[in-house]
């Protein structure tokens, strides 16, 4: 059942006391995946202090809320040479970590989640979002589709994992 309603989302900078309500969005949607048979994050992966790494690390954090409550969560970066290797561009946006709470699901929180970083990340002169998801995550990849990201690529890390690279050009609105 489709529960999409117009739902309006106040989008911020995390901050360090949004560290655990952020890490628990991880860890609920790390279950999720487990509990559909998908081995794409693991709840044991994340650690609580990973929030402040990512910031001090230049990444920028954000958080969005419904009613005041924190429903999303995502990072921005500005390169992203690791998974993008020598496709990395300065013209893009890297969207990470991005999770949305599951108590929420159908209400079309990640949607427009990912235009408001769509836009922020136009608002900086980029051209592009970026983003990468597991490859065996059928459902996921169909939704980042259906978001309007392309498939441009793929990575094979040493673990076995495979990603699929996803773009979407953006233009800031004028």
């Amino acid at each position: 059942m489709d529960r999409t309603i117009n739902v309006t989302l106040e989008v911020r900078p995390a901050t360090l006391e949004d560290g655990e309500t952020i890490f628990g969005l991880w860890v609920n949607a790390a279950n999720w995946l487990l509990e559909k048979g998908i081995n794409q994050w693991h709840p044991d992966f994340f650690r609580l202090e990973q929030v402040k790494e990512w910031m001090d690390s230049g990444a920028d954090v954000y958080v969005a809320s419904l009613n005041g409550g924190i429903v999303g969560t995502l990072l921005l970066c500005w390169t992203d040479p690791d998974v993008w290797g020598e496709q990395n561009s300065e013209d893009a946006g890297y969207i990470h970590r991005f999770a949305t709470s599951r108590a929420h699901a159908g209400l079309g929180i990640g949607s427009k989640l990912l235009k408001w970083a769509e836009a922020e990340i136009a608002s900086r002169g980029k051209s592009s979002a970026r983003l990468d998801c597991i490859a065996e995550n059928s459902a996921l990849n169909a939704y980042y589709r259906n978001n309007g990201y392309m498939l441009v690529g793929n990575k094979h890390w040493p673990n076995g994992w495979k990603a699929n690279l996803y773009e979407k050009i953006i233009v800031m609105e004028q």
